[in-house]
């Protein structure tokens, strides 16, 4: 196994007091999504353009335009857990009051946070004589900002970061050749 990261080494969490612009956390009120949790799938939902061309002797190309991310809990309901009270609490909600802050952080300490809506909320359910079910799907609204593990924020349609001091690092030498910003 020392070879393989183990999924709980993510860290998962959502902002309670529902603010929503992922550049400013400071009014974050960040409560972790672990307790009762089992699994997290998540989910790129792209929208791929594969036009054909007639250079290509009727073969394609495929090229992702779009995603929207998603990530699907699931697990048992812990009465008392802040996360899952706060999301919980939203299963009657509609429109803007579903929206939040979700913030992922990789085992290897890069972070992601976006601007999300909880949607599909199951509160509880089973059979009598289980523990009650719980899940829900943090779906992100627009771009989200990623950090690498240094801190540089990460770029999505290219190999590219670019650093608190406004410098660029691309292609492959990301980290070693610089340009301004």
């Amino acid at each position: 196994m020392s070879k393989f990261a183990m999924n709980y080494k993510n860290k998962f969490e959502i902002d309670t007091a529902g603010t929503q612009d992922p550049k400013d956390t400071t009014k974050a009120t960040w409560a972790l999504l672990a307790a009762g949790i089992s699994g997290v799938t998540p989910a790129a939902n792209e929208t791929d353009d594969n036009t054909a061309y007639y250079d290509g002797d009727g073969f394609t190309d495929a090229d992702v335009t779009g995603k929207r991310i998603t990530l699907a809990f699931t697990g048992h309901r812990v009465l008392g857990d802040a996360a899952q009270d706060f999301v919980a609490s939203k299963f009657l909600a509609i429109g803007g009051s579903l929206k939040t802050l979700g913030r992922w952080t990789n085992p290897d300490g890069s972070t992601i946070v976006a601007s999300v809506t909880m949607t599909s909320i199951v509160p509880m359910g089973g059979n009598a004589n289980a523990k009650q079910t719980f899940s829900f799907t943090m779906s992100f609204n627009g771009k989200p900002l990623m950090t690498d593990k240094s801190g540089k924020t990460v770029e999505y349609d290219e190999d590219e970061t670019t650093s608190a001091d406004g410098t660029i690092s691309t292609g492959s030498d990301a980290g070693k050749t610089k340009t301004p910003a």
